[in-house]
């Protein structure tokens, strides 16, 4: 197969015919080595046969790598004069040149040319292309980089990373700095020196990791994030190291901010904290299953339900036993997932129970009151099970209004009979309330000495309404 080799609409011949587009309009702005591969590639067309038609006689004859070959076609297949139909292996299909004017791209050789000549020499070893070029010329005219920046930025990335590394690679670095605010040189010097005082750090974690290589500028940005946004210590990030390491983890440092991340979103910032989590972690294994056993649950990665779950409950202060009990009675009363659970877990502990005694205390004394509120139905002659309204009068009217179960049903017998007996109980109670009236003279109270009269809409004054809801505002439900 050819490397290179006229389209069918393409005649070859023995000689090498230049067409008059492309030596007016594509040969002035493309780099002198663009033009070098394009015409002996418009050779080797009409030697398509020919041994030398190949990729390796190409970098070999114009002194170039086959990479920077590759790159050179890449430019012009980008303004429609080839077509790359194979990379491996390469060949290269040359079209008709059509006039491009408009769409070639313009490099401004004679501004940028002492710049184009010191990028090279940083590039030593590596041919920088035309696009690699343009994208340089537009980090300093439409971003506004210095020329001297730039090139300090390309040093940099070089000497961190060697003459291998791509341009593209130092465009990248360019523009996150600039992202930052750095433009001027001495902005782009105080950034490299304020690396160059991590190194140190980075070379500590390197080595606790077992790693020989050298500083490279994504360690120093690892750092930062560990540092500067998760606030860790370098003696928690070193410990995290060699723990991993003791475990014989595959380690690196994309991996080592797996675990740094994960352990700042638990909230574990400190050596005794991530210690304890690890050395916990297969007792919190076990709960996670036990919850999930009594639950009705399976799952087969516990890892994502112990951190957002179980750990969170642990530090709370719930223990393997409350948590059993608490489960269990869950799944009696059909709470059944994670989630459910979690918010019952979640309102205990603000009415703070948090260990199987107070829990049973907690459930005991709901149970007494629910035989109190079952005597108040009965009273009324309701044959029906507690609801969630019953419990909210109950709690307002001897919680917060401080009547005795003696006094409410005393009221229950003004109630009984009435459309809506526990609706028309509460009235009553709320009426006495509002009045001030003591135990004493309620229990004096006959039902037919009770009319409601007090149950009466009244008329009130815009003010009188406004005063009242402001002064609702200090009343805490």
């Amino acid at each position: 197969m050819s490397f290179c080799k006229f389209s069918p609409s393409q005649t070859g011949s023995n000689k090498t015919l230049v067409d008059n587009v492309f030596i007016n309009e594509y040969l002035p702005s493309a780099p002198d080595v663009c033009v070098k591969v394009y015409l002996l590639g418009l050779c080797m067309c009409g030697l398509a046969d020919e041994p030398n038609n190949s990729l390796t006689y190409f970098a070999k004859t114009l002194n170039i790598t086959e990479d920077d070959v590759v790159s050179v076609f890449r430019y012009w297949e980008g303004l429609g004069l080839v077509q790359i139909l194979n990379i491996t292996p390469i060949e290269v299909r040359y079209l008709p040149v059509v006039s491009n004017a408009k769409n070639i791209k313009k490099y401004k050789v004679d501004k940028y040319a002492s710049f184009n000549i010191t990028v090279q020499e940083l590039f030593a070893h590596k041919m920088v292309m035309p696009n690699e070029f343009a994208e340089f010329y537009n980090l300093i005219e439409n971003k506004h980089m210095e020329e001297d920046a730039l090139l300090a930025i390309i040093k940099y990335c070089i000497d961190s990373k060697g003459f291998a590394l791509s341009p593209n690679y130092c465009i990248v670095v360019a523009k996150n700095w600039l992202s930052e605010g750095i433009h001027t040189l001495q902005e782009v010097t105080n950034k490299i020196a304020d690396l160059g005082s991590a190194n140190e750090n980075v070379s500590l974690i390197l080595a606790a990791i077992g790693s020989k290589r050298k500083v490279q500028l994504e360690d120093v940005e690892y750092l930062k994030k560990w540092t500067d946004d998760f606030n860790f210590e370098l003696n928690v990030i070193i410990y995290v190291c060699k723990s991993l390491k003791l475990k014989k983890r595959q380690l690196n440092f994309a991996v080592l901010d797996e675990y740094l991340t994960k352990y700042y979103q638990l909230k574990l910032l400190s050596v005794a904290e991530i210690e304890n989590y690890e050395n916990e972690l297969a007792s919190m294994q076990e709960i996670a299953k036990m919850v999930n056993r009594q639950l009705g649950l399976k799952y087969d990665d516990l890892s994502k339900e112990i951190d957002t779950y179980i750990l969170p409950w642990l530090n709370m202060g719930f223990d393997y036993d409350a948590l059993s009990t608490i489960a269990d009675n869950c799944y009696l009363s059909s709470i059944r997932t994670l989630n459910g659970f979690d918010g019952i877990i979640k309102k205990l502990y603000k009415l703070g129970i948090t260990t199987v005694a107070a829990y049973n205390e907690y459930l005991n004394n709901n149970l007494a009151l629910d035989n109190q509120i079952k005597e108040v139905l009965s009273a009324l002659d309701l044959t029906r099970n507690i609801i969630a309204q019953d419990r909210l009068f109950y709690n307002t009217w001897s919680s917060s209004w401080g009547y005795t179960q003696q006094v409410i049903l005393h009221a229950a017998s003004f109630s009984k009979g009435k459309a809506n007996p526990m609706q028309y109980l509460n009235k009553v109670l709320a009426d006495w309330h509002s009045r001030n009236l003591k135990q004493e003279e309620i229990l004096t109270m006959q039902p037919a000495d009770y009319s409601g009269q007090n149950f009466t809409h009244n008329n009130y004054t815009k003010q009188q309404i406004q005063s009242l809801i402001t002064n609702l505002d200090e009343v805490e439900v």
